[in-house]
């Protein structure tokens, strides 16, 4: 396995500290001394630390809606059930690899940081396009209009971020092996009961 570049050690470090400090609880020297790099690479590589911020959330959205769109249209040969199903775990999946910056990310956009909605602006209304395509499906083969068809999305967004907005709450509070794949599985079995499509499946 190659060694990691001074660039992609910095995006690490950089994180790591947003999730325990925030953006701007986290000084460019404290992002540098953990990443071990001269602290001038942060001016070579991303201008300063604003930029280091854009070039993240850059890197973290378009791996991230390349995944979901990508899904979505690879699988609409399959039942509804299947194709939501496997679209919902391979998000969970990409979320919990990326943790910290979705834990970030989450909090960040839950406040009224006006610099912080900007800069994800842009992917957050293209991840509620494909989240529509998500729940026009489930909807269709609910039979759900309306107001129904709106709080199906709002649930669905809602079980999506939740591990990675309340964080501190399961991983204190649960007693399961909190490796990735065994998160993943036990809480694709959330969905299962809440999402009883295969019911209504043909």
């Amino acid at each position: 396995m190659s060694e990691k570049s001074s660039r992609e050690k910095i995006m690490e470090s950089a994180a790591e500290l947003f999730y325990y400090n925030g953006f701007k609880g986290t000084s460019i020297r404290a992002i540098t001394a953990r990443a071990n790099v001269n602290v001038s690479l942060i001016s070579y590589y991303f201008k300063n630390k604003q930029g280091l911020l854009e070039t993240m959330t850059v890197d973290y959205y378009e791996r991230y809606l390349e995944l979901v769109e990508n899904l979505l249209e690879d699988r609409q040969d399959d039942q509804p059930a299947e194709r939501i199903l496997n679209v919902i775990e391979e998000i969970i999946q990409y979320k919990y690899e990326n943790f910290q910056f979705t834990c970030f990310i989450q909090r960040e956009l839950s406040l009224d940081n006006i610099f912080i909605r900007e800069m994800f602006s842009t992917y957050v209304a293209k991840e509620r396009y494909l989240m529509n395509e998500m729940v026009n499906t489930v909807a269709n083969v609910l039979e759900l209009k309306g107001a129904s068809k709106d709080a199906l999305h709002i649930q669905l967004k809602s079980l999506l971020n939740a591990p990675f907005m309340y964080a501190n709450d399961w991983q204190k509070g649960y007693a399961w092996d909190q490796s990735s794949q065994s998160f993943i599985r036990a809480y694709i079995e959330t969905f299962k009961k809440w999402l009883p499509l295969s019911e209504h499946s043909t």
